[in-house]
Order: C-alpha cells, then structure tokens, then sequence
C-alpha cells in the first residue's frame, strides 16, 4: 500500500482485485469494527439492511428459512463478504447470518459508504463484481427490470456486458452494465445515460441497436440488441491475413455508418476492431458510442485526450475541433491493421506514439502484404493524411471509392484512353497547365485515374 501499512487480508479476495490500495486504504479506514458471540445474530432474514460486513477473523453460518424451516444452508470462514447487496438495494434481507464462532466483522453502512464513494468513486469498483457474481448466481438476482441474466459476455474499465432474455418476448439482449466506480463520476454516468440516448436514434443496419435502459442495483444498464459473431480484433491473426474483398465489405459497412452517425449532428471519437462487431450473417455493426459527441457540442474540441492513442487523428492529439474526418482517420488506420495484423505506429511511451501520429509518414503495408490490392493502400494513405483537408472529404466519399473497386472485378474490362502530346518547348507551361486542369477534373470522378508520364522537363531537339 502507498501509506506503508500492511494491506488488509480480505482485500486478496476476488471482488477487491480492482481496487487500488490507496481505494483499499480508503474503505479500511471507514468501517467500524464489531464483534459477535458464538450463536449471535449478525442478520435477520426478513429485516430491512443498509450494511455490509466483512468477516475479518471466525466463522459465519448462512441460512435461508421457510415457515421455520430451514431451507438452505452454508458456512464461510475469514476472510469473506457479505451483506454487500444492502449498499445498493433496498431490499430486505433474504438470509439470515449466525455467527458460528466468535467472528469479529467491520461493519460499513449505506451512508458511510455514500460519502465515501463521493470523495473515493473507485471505492465502488467492488460493488460491480458484486453485482455481476450475483446476477449469474442462480439463487442471486437474477433479473434487470424485466430481463432475465443468462450470462457475461464481457468487460472492460468502464462496463461489464451480460446476456439476457425478455422472458415474455423470449428476445435475446445484452446488457451494458456501468462501472460503479462510475456513477458517481461528475460526468461518465450522463455521458453513459447519454449513450443509449444517441444510438436509440441511430437507426442503421451497421450500428447495434438501442432497446431499452435501466437503472438498478446502484447503476445504469444499456440493453441493445445481442448479436452473434465475433468482435472485429478477434478476427485479426497474422497467421491468417484478412482475405482483401472482406477488408473492403467491412471498411464500406463502417463508413456507412459512420457517413449516417455524422448525418445525424454525431462524432464517434473511438473507432478501433475492439468496436466493431462482425455478426455470423458477415456484417459489420459500430459498437460502443461511449465517447461519442454531437458536432455542434463544445467537446468536439476536446480538453481531454479522450479515445484510443493507437487510433487517434493528430488534430485530436493537439485538442482542435474535431469533424467528420477525424473518425475516418480511425478507420484508415483500423484498415492499415486488418491488412498487415497491427498498428501502424507504436512507442516505449504514449508521447513517443502520438508524435508518430503527428510526424511519422504511413509506413507501406505492402511490405507485409506485397499483394495489396491498389484501392485499400489508397484508401489507407487518403484516409490517414496528417492534414484533414488530404483525407476523403466525407465517409460517403470513402464508400463511393471503395464501393467502386469493389464492382471492378464484375467488369470484364477497363476502358484505356491514351493521350500523347507533342509541343515546341515554348508552350511547355501552358500543356503543363491544361494536364493540370484535367487532371483536376477528373479527380472528382470515382473510379477514374490518370496517369501521366512527361518529359516536360527535358530539352528539346
């Protein structure tokens, strides 16, 4: 622990493996502590309870009765937890607890609990585990509002997702659970409330859809649709390169979305495969909008560095105004690391990574895949031009590229008009000038290129 005590037994258990030790410190330091007789009892099923308890030291018997009968029973030694429900429902209790020895227990109330979740939010960091283990027991919780838990799908700093059912509709869902380390946080429990917000209002086939919300058991849920398949990072191994026409589809479905996400007034700020889903039937879906922003709202000029380093557009790494061409910057490097299986820039230290972002060019990815299809090392290079004005103008633009190399193979053939011309030098500048002109011309025309191969600047005969 930073304060140089010795670090309390109970906090090796499983449900405080993610609290800090100054966290751990904290919620030392504000319980009180109570002992108990053998036979004593610590809690009556049936009563109302605001309390948690741990067992520091002795044993507790757990037992759960019927008209007088006993209908379940247990027993724990120290260290162990329980009552911990109590801090975040209001529900009576469901067991009794009997001190099977003398069992000497620190004892924290709701209230206590509540100050010092305001002062400490990551203290709470325990009650998301809590929850969690309770809504898979199959004599715990069990349920959120009218969704039934049917498993975990998954977890990170900031949500824990669940499998669930709507018992009446039998429809399958998943369930994003907030962090309680969260909740009390002055702004992420708005920005997650927020989240269900937008995505309900982002009907499109590639990006998940918003059901219902929830609050319950001292937090918020999002329930989305469940979807079947793979995160998109799963399917990223360098043992096995991404077929390129799946790179395409994939790349196409994402700026389609996105294309409709900025449509509607709103920034994703974190596209990366850890938020992309491939389902079973091969379609991309955006997941999580957790950072997303309107692009009318004053964070689209960040003042904190909020998204994944490794995917970040250098105006957002400076903290200027962000636009639709920031997130396309994030696709053009999910796509440099879906064709070579990693990220085009990396350091020992993020200041070192984000320089690479601002100053470093793209490296070839044809390095790694020589056979690189010509339209996604385009796509790559426009997509991820430092300068915003360098990249596709819009999402829409991308997928009108994209969408056109994808429809070459079906063309048996490429028309070719080969223009030569010939000029005494003195008229050089001018037939300079007039390639200059078609050329800029025919830039604005998917699925056109021009190449023009000059000897402008020899000397003449």
């Amino acid at each position: 622990m930073s304060n140089g005590q010795n670090i309390p037994h109970w906090s090796l258990l499983d449900i405080f493996q993610a609290m800090s030790s100054d966290a751990i410190a904290g919620l030392d330091q504000v319980m009180a502590e109570q002992a108990f007789a053998p036979g004593e009892v610590i809690i009556q099923q049936g009563d109302p309870g605001d309390e948690m308890f741990i067992l520091d030291e002795g044993a507790i018997r757990i037992e759960i009765t019927d008209d007088g009968e006993v209908q379940f029973e247990t027993h724990l030694e120290a260290p162990a937890v329980f009552g911990e429900m109590a801090l975040v429902t209001k529900d009576v209790r469901s067991a009794s607890v009997v001190a099977s020895t003398r069992a000497r227990c620190k004892r924290l109330d709701r209230a206590g609990f509540n100050q010092l979740v305001a002062d400490q939010p990551a203290v709470a960091s325990f009650l998301t585990e809590a929850v969690g283990r309770r809504l898979l027991e199959t004599d715990g919780i069990t349920s959120v509002g009218k969704y039934r838990i049917t498993g975990r799908l998954g977890s990170g700093g900031a949500a824990t997702v669940f499998e669930g059912v709507q018992p009446e509709l039998g429809q399958k869902v998943a369930l994003k659970m907030l962090s309680h380390s969260l909740v009390s946080h002055p702004s992420m429990a708005d920005k997650f409330k927020r989240e269900a917000q937008l995505i309900a209002g982002l009907k499109h086939d590639h990006v998940v859809r918003v059901i219902d919300t929830e609050a319950a058991y001292g937090t918020h849920f999002i329930i989305m649709e469940r979807l079947r398949g793979t995160l998109l990072e799963e399917m990223i191994d360098p043992e096995v390169p991404m077929a390129f026409d799946t790179i395409r589809k994939i790349l196409i479905e994402v700026c389609s979305a996105l294309e409709f996400a900025h449509d509607h007034g709103l920034l994703h700020r974190d596209i990366k495969p850890s938020n992309v889903f491939f389902t079973s039937s091969r379609r991309a879906k955006i997941l999580d909008f957790g950072i997303a922003v309107e692009t009318n709202d004053p964070d689209s000029r960040p003042t904190e560095r909020l998204g994944t380093p490794y995917y970040m557009a250098p105006e957002h790494i400076l903290g200027r105004t962000l636009d639709r061409r920031s997130d396309l910057y994030s696709v053009g490097i999910m796509a440099y690391e879906l064709v070579t299986a990693e990220v085009p820039f990396d350091g020992a230290t993020l200041p070192e990574l984000l320089r690479k972002h601002l100053t470093t060019p793209m490296p070839d990815p044809r390095l790694r895949r020589p056979d690189l299809a010509d339209d996604l090392w385009e796509f790559i290079l426009r997509a991820t031009a430092k300068h915003p004005d360098d990249r596709f103008v819009t999402c829409g633009e991308a997928v009108d590229f994209l969408s056109e190399a994808a429809e070459l193979p079906v063309v048996q053939r490429l028309d070719l008009v080969t223009i030569a011309i010939s000029h005494h030098p003195r008229h050089r500048e001018r037939v300079a000038h007039a390639i200059e002109q078609l050329r800029a011309q025919l830039s604005h025309i998917v699925g056109v290129s021009m190449v023009a191969t000059s000897q402008l600047g020899a000397e003449g005969p």
